[in-house]
């Protein structure tokens, strides 16, 4: 029989949104070979893993718990970014909406892996966060297949066999372009099925962690933890959380008058790929300081969410003794996906004027 999973903490779960229910899904995926869409996984493990000698092309792959069985999942080029942003971590419960089984045939041995389309986070389970590297993600090479181990009844706790070199191609004098289709396809093979393999010991975290709060933010090269857009309606508090944003500026307004000190105001509206609804932000803060220009990223630090419009973001006076606040694309902090978040908001504007 497969290892059990072990029980984790229900009163440490943090739920976004609606309460859920953890439910075994992965011995009937095995079995029919139907992914039930709404499927709700805790993240186990998150790998980031080349599949070209050129480093051009990579894959995500997540090790997805059931309570009961693990199996790996190959995440959609898409959902890459909520990875990026922490959204999706070891810890994280989330909602598979769109997603399929892909089997494959490796000599005498049958290979699963799940490919996740489309999915949420709904959920944190912060007992079993707090022994995992926040959020690392080792880059290596595509592994050598590995046989499947056979089932033991009782736990091992010998660490899984190192990954081995790739070999080497009798291709190489090809166009790196040819190498990197050829690495894509490889990349399912790649994967051996996690289905029978026992979950990753927990780990004491030895990197820094991301910060989430600007009070404790000295050093700008230390990662920030960025909230995304579609999250902002689902955080623990519905009013005046601090959180980090990473956006596109779509609009912004001139400076108008307010209610609320110094009584003058500067709205803006804000992009990224988690949701197609832009977001409103009002900042209060010296308003006529505040004017990045319009399409460009830009970096929020410890913005407040609020009601408003069904989660919108503020900056208010009050906030003045943490200091700079906003960085209009800073590409010079290397952990900011400055050029990723542009090269989306290029591609979503193309596409929008071409249908116009």
């Amino acid at each position: 029989m497969p290892e059990e999973s072990e029980r984790l903490d229900p009163s440490a779960i943090t739920f976004l949104d609606e309460p859920f229910e953890l439910v075994p899904v992965v011995h009937d995926i095995l079995r029919t070979r139907y992914c039930v869409p709404g499927s709700i996984f805790l993240v186990e493990g998150v790998d980031r893993v080349s599949v070209s000698r050129s480093g051009r092309w990579q894959a995500i792959r997540l090790l997805l718990g059931d309570g009961e069985l693990c199996i790996q999942a190959l995440l959609g080029g898409d959902m890459h970014r909520f990875v990026q942003t922490r959204d999706v971590a070891s810890g994280a419960y989330i909602r598979c909406e769109t997603f399929h089984a892909k089997w494959q045939e490796v000599g005498q041995r049958t290979i699963v892996t799940l490919v996740v389309e489309d999915l949420i986070t709904i959920g944190w389970n912060e007992s079993y966060r707090v022994f995992q590297k926040e959020d690392e993600l080792i880059t290596q090479q595509y592994p050598e297949p590995v046989a499947q181990p056979h089932p033991d009844p009782k736990p091992k706790s010998n660490p899984p066999e190192e990954p081995k070199e790739p070999p080497k191609s009798a291709q190489q004098d090809q166009d790196s372009d040819s190498d990197d289709e050829a690495a894509t396809a490889e990349a399912f093979e790649a994967f051996e099925t996690f289905a029978y393999a026992p979950k990753p010991k927990p780990k004491t975290p030895q990197k820094t962690q991301p910060i989430a709060l600007p009070r404790d933010w000295h050093d700008p090269q230390t990662p920030l933890k960025l909230t995304t857009l579609r999250s902002i309606p689902h955080l623990p508090y519905k009013q005046n959380w601090s959180c980090n944003i990473l956006a596109v500026i779509a609009s912004l307004s001139v400076v108008e008058p307010s209610n609320l000190p110094p009584y003058r105001q500067r709205t803006a509206r804000l992009a990224d790929p988690s949701t197609s609804k832009q977001v409103h932000l009002t900042v209060f803060l010296d308003p006529e300081s505040f004017s990045p220009r319009v399409g460009s990223a830009v970096l929020l630090v410890g913005v407040k969410n609020h009601r408003f419009d069904g989660g919108s973001l503020k900056k208010y006076e009050s906030d003045r003794k943490n200091g700079r606040w906003w960085f209009e694309n800073p590409i010079e902090l290397n952990w900011c996906d400055v050029e990723g978040i542009q090269a989306w908001w290029s591609e979503a504007t193309e596409t929008t004027e071409k249908q116009v």
